[in-house]
């Protein structure tokens, strides 16, 4: 006991030693509607609305501040003809400078006061939108520093179990999510994820390299396409543009490192460079796991001004992703039996030239390209392979955006795309006898044997056009238009009107309402199946969407939307009249859940709800969010008998929380509450289960809290950031899913891991 009065004196001690150490912000400040440099911006550090220094931007935009106090605050911007803008959670340290980019939003004096912004929304997004920081996603109890986990907490999302990020967004697939990163379209941004879906079970995009995100969960402008449900953006930070840094990491889901530094003189440009390996494969294998996963990335962001009007951003990351069996033992053969091999690799490479054409206007020029391979390998008991799936996926995309402000209160913006895609598919299935029984015929449902060969290339496009209009200072119109183009299908053409409007009745208080048709193309896998499934149409929703937002004070608001989502033209299959690939996408460990049979556009269902956020930012020493979502999500398949869909929870509460104690030391913690999912009957005499009772029962209510401690050291040249982080610390195994042993002929329960700890390490210089 002694011994850990001493270190914990010796831990304050060195705490205060270094209390008077300071650090600087860096940053550049724009105008939002034109992206031109803003000069002349008041940058000012708060700490509990107290001002500990200041800066004015330059010509360029730029702006240093320096010999701030090691610690978190607040940085208020502002200037005349401008709305004055906070941001939060903006960490000082000694062993790197905090970075700051801020885009500031005009105002006609004429038509409405100049106010003070916290919470806002992108022009084209009137509401369902979510914004989180770097530092918000970094200290989030349970998060593993994961972006899929901690989106996991917001409003209206759900989740398959601990061990994946995917994204269940208004009771919609894990497959209807778009994510952009720095404005480019990327399938995937996780490690062994999915086919033809979005999730997976950790993120392949270094933390330390992420600026913010912004998360839209319906609604959204015809600017983003070709998913249902949501719109996941990533901004990535740029490199310093001054000096070399370094940041070495360790944390729960591995180690690397991130370098960066400038690219010539007078701040032209910049460059970072991540790396990072898991070290799970290693404690797996120590502790005789049969199922060992390894993962490795690399990413790479540069950016150069050419003159003061072009400037290019290059993005470029890769995974290498890898499962090994311990089959040395006969539990381990038989669990491994369900559980598909899964070795991936890929790669993202994507260039974008940005153009400041004139006071007014600006244009974005895009070519990215995304490829991809997945080997899946199922196997028997005895070893011989009953299932293989080496698919390729590749896209290469050219896009261009023109954005247009002809006057205060009124954007134009537009767009167009063309997107090569080659898919290689070599496929093939042994006859697989399902548990499921027809109830026609008394019998099992079969799947026939399959042997796929193929290489198909084909192409797609789209084109928008977006315009938003402020109305007297009161009443924001938004109204979109989209064209979707698929050439590998028979109905090709698709046309998606949107529109949404908020109205301001005070600087406080805002009502919402959105509406929008959506389409999906199927994925390529689904379409390579079968010939017939070439008539697949793309899968349409329409979004309906209210809400309120009220704001008591500048750090506090409350919103509530009630929503729903009308899908059609869903692919169902036509050997199992049950089945809609609705309910595909969150867990691909059996083969029949990819697709591989004959499918036809009948499938419809809902998605219906209302949901409750309450969000206090960090301003001073408390910050905490409160979310909770009431909904149904149902479905119809060829049979036409309506079902509760696979990802109905029905409701979630999340509360999250945390205390900043002064001298670099954090407390969070998190609590999610979800009502069990769905899940079918199984008869406890032969594992069979009846199409009658499909998705009748449900798993026991969810239940997790985490905590986590944070303590940052600041020494004169360099920072450390340490953590523990406690998942599940009451030890709550909440049982994920039910499965028929054939070899012990029992009902099992799939379990969470329970109790986690983790720590971090971090340190930089």
């Amino acid at each position: 006991m002694s011994k850990i009065f001493i270190f914990s004196a010796l831990f304050f001690i060195t705490a205060n030693c270094f209390s008077q150490i300071t650090g600087e912000v860096n940053g550049k400040v724009i105008d939002r509607s034109n992206q031109q440099p803003l000069q002349d911006v008041s940058v000012s550090v708060l700490k509990n609305t107290i001002v500990l220094g200041g800066a004015v931007s330059d010509e360029k935009g730029f702006f240093k501040i320096d010999e701030i106090p090691v610690g978190e605050y607040t940085i208020r911007l502002s200037l005349v003809g401008f709305n004055t803008l906070f941001i939060d959670n903006i960490v000082v340290n000694s062993g790197a400078p905090a970075d700051v980019l801020a885009e500031l939003e005009i105002v006609s004096t004429e038509l409405i006061e100049i106010t003070e912004e916290r919470f806002r929304n992108p022009n084209d997004i009137s509401n369902s939108f979510k914004n989180l920081n770097y530092e918000e996603i970094r200290r989030s109890p349970g998060g593993f520093e994961d972006i899929g986990r901690v989106v996991q907490t917001l409003p209206g999302v759900s989740f398959v179990n601990d061990g994946r990020n995917d994204l269940i967004v208004r009771g919609g697939s894990p497959s209807e999510n778009l994510f952009l990163v720095d404005n480019s379209v990327v399938p995937n941004i996780n490690h062994f994820g999915s086919q033809g879906s979005t999730g997976g079970p950790i993120s392949i995009i270094n933390l330390e390299l992420l600026r913010e995100i912004n998360f839209v969960t319906g609604g959204f402008s015809a600017k983003y396409g070709d998913k249902l449900s949501s719109i996941l953006e990533l901004k990535l930070r740029e490199g310093s543009r001054e000096k070399f840094l370094s940041d070495i990491n360790l944390s729960a889901t591995g180690f690397g490192a991130v370098f960066e530094g400038p690219i010539g003189s007078e701040k032209k440009g910049s460059w970072i460079f991540s790396a990072r390996r898991s070290y799970l494969d290693l404690i797996f294998n120590a502790s005789g796991f049969g199922f060992v996963p390894a993962y490795s990335s690399a990413q790479i962001k540069a950016v150069y001004d050419f003159n003061d009007k072009n400037s290019l951003t290059v993005n470029a990351y890769g995974n290498l992703d890898n499962v090994k069996f311990n089959n040395d033992t006969e539990e381990n053969i038989q669990d491994n039996e369900t559980i598909l091999d899964n070795d991936q690799k890929g790669y993202v490479n994507t260039f974008e030239l940005k153009s400041l054409l004139t006071k007014k206007s600006f244009a974005l020029f895009n070519l990215g390209r995304t490829y991809n391979t997945v080997n899946y390998l199922g196997r028997d008991s005895l070893f011989n392979d009953v299932f293989r799936n080496n698919s390729k996926e590749s896209e290469t995309t050219l896009k261009a955006e023109y954005f247009l402000s002809p006057d205060i209160g009124t954007q134009l913006e537009f767009g167009a795309a063309w997107r090569f895609v080659n898919f290689e598919n070599d496929i093939l299935r042994d006859t697989d006898t399902t548990y499921f029984i027809d109830p026609v015929s008394g019998d099992r449902y079969v799947l026939p044997a399959l042997s796929i060969n193929d290489d198909n290339s084909t192409g797609k496009a789209f084109a928008f056009a977006q315009l938003t209009h402020t109305f007297f200072g009161k009443l924001k119109i938004n109204a979109g238009l989209r064209y979707d183009y698929f050439a590998f299908i028979n109905n090709k053409n698709y046309i998606s009107p949107r529109a949404s409007a908020v109205f301001s009745f005070t600087s406080k208080f805002n009502l919402s309402f959105a509406y929008g048709i959506f389409y999906q193309s199927p994925s390529y896998v689904w379409l390579i199946a079968n010939p017939v499934n070439k008539n697949l149409n793309d899968i349409r929703a329409d979004h309906y969407i209210a809400g309120a937002e009220y704001l008591p004070s500048s750090d506090f608001r409350i919103s509530l939307e009630a929503y729903y989502k009308n899908y059609s033209d869903y692919p169902v299959s036509s050997l199992r009249p049950y089945v809609i690939l609705a309910n595909s996408g969150g867990d691909f460990e059996q083969e029949e859940d990819f697709g591989l049979e004959p499918l036809i556009s009948a499938g419809t269902g809902y998605s219906r709800g209302i949901e409750l956020f309450i969000q206090k930012t960090l301003t001073e020493s408390f910050y905490g969010t409160l979310n909770l979502s009431i909904y149904e999500s149902k479905y119809k398949a060829l049979d036409g008998i309506e079902r509760t869909s696979n990802f109905d929870n029905r409701y979630l509460f999340t509360i999250t929380g945390g205390y900043k104690f002064g001298d670099g030391w954090q407390a969070g913690s998190k609590f999610r509450f979800a009502g069990g999912r769905p899940y079918t009957p199984i008869n406890p005499a032969d594992g069979t289960m009846l199409v009658s009772e499909y998705n009748t029962a449900r798993l026991p209510d969810y239940t997790r809290l985490d905590v986590r401690l944070d303590k940052i050291w600041n020494f004169s040249k360099w920072t450390l950031v340490t953590y523990i982080d406690i998942q599940d610390i009451l030890n709550k195994k909440n049982v994920t899913a039910f499965e028929w042993n054939k070899y012990t002929k029992m009902i099992e329960e799939d379990e969470s891991i329970g109790l986690l700890p983790s720590i971090g390490i971090n340190v930089m210089f």
